[in-house]
């Protein structure tokens, strides 16, 4: 049976794209479509996504390109390919870019259902392990315990978990904030992170959490799972 999991499709096939929405939603997963690479940044930039299935032939970017950008900033990303192209060669480059499946064109509900449930199992098992858990719908950070937090603390904290090395200048943290840049601006964040960072150990989460940079910004220490 499935489990709660937000499901990203980039297909540029209308009716098949359709057809896969219908019958992933109706057996309880979260799933929006997009045609091309601008709509999906569109649709991630709105939700977040525990897979992505891609194909492979895209108008503008292909889907190989796509996925290797987003398992760049996002390693927990499970993504499962869904290509008419059968060559060991696709198959190869396709693992190579990130996927975690290889699914072949045509494919029966059944079989996509199986892959996405095998999916979903494995996605549970981590969030089991994961120590820190970060749910964007409902506004909490748990560990130990579970926290209330604001929107602008949960994007902030997406934002670091989507980063590369988990960090974020401190333009980019104001801009998430809504702060503007002034000459008390750096203090102003400061008081936001230690916030943040109070209510990382309100969850239960001990030791440090947030580092400032020389680079002029912070880096996230720990390991968050988003959910």
């Amino acid at each position: 049976m499935p489990t709660s999991l937000n499901v990203a499709i980039i297909e540029d096939n209308d009716d098949l794209r359709e057809l896969l929405v219908r019958g992933l939603s109706a057996v309880g997963y979260y799933v929006k479509g997009a045609e091309s690479a601008e709509e999906l940044d569109y649709l991630f930039g709105k939700d977040n996504f525990d897979v992505l299935i891609a194909d492979i032939n895209l108008p503008g970017e292909n889907g190989l390109s796509v996925i290797e950008r987003y398992k760049k900033f996002n390693k927990r990303l499970q993504v499962i390919i869904l290509s008419a192209r059968v060559s060991v060669d696709d198959k190869v480059a396709g693992y190579q870019t990130g996927a975690d499946l290889y699914l072949t064109k045509p494919i029966s509900n059944e079989e996509l259902h199986a892959a996405l449930g095998s999916v979903a199992r494995r996605i549970v098992d981590k969030r089991k392990d994961s120590g820190i858990i970060l749910n964007i719908q409902n506004l909490t950070i748990s560990a130990s315990k579970i926290t209330q937090i604001s929107k602008q603390d949960a994007l902030a904290v997406k934002a670091f978990c989507e980063s590369t090395s988990s960090y974020l200048p401190y333009f980019k943290l104001l801009e998430i904030y809504g702060d503007s840049f002034g000459d008390n601006s750096k203090r102003a964040l400061e008081v936001r992170i230690a916030r943040l960072r109070k209510k990382f150990n309100d969850a239960g989460v001990e030791g440090r959490v947030f580092q400032a940079s020389r680079r002029e910004g912070y880096q996230l220490l720990v390991d968050v799972y988003l959910s």
